[in-house]
């Protein structure tokens, strides 16, 4: 049996504490209306930090 991978959605991760000095970042880097893991969330950061995006 899998775990469900519980995904959330852009306002969800702006209002989280864990990523409170990240707003704007997260606002540019997020779509609204699309759901994320905080995996995917923490991949297209750090690939943004890595100058890939």
């Amino acid at each position: 049996m899998s775990e469900k991978i519980k995904k959330f959605y852009k306002e969800q991760f702006l209002k989280s504490k864990a990523y409170k000095n990240k707003k704007d970042l997260l606002n540019t880097l997020l779509k609204d209306e699309e759901k994320y893991s905080k995996n995917d969330v923490e991949k297209i950061i750090k690939k943004y930090m890595e100058g890939v995006i």
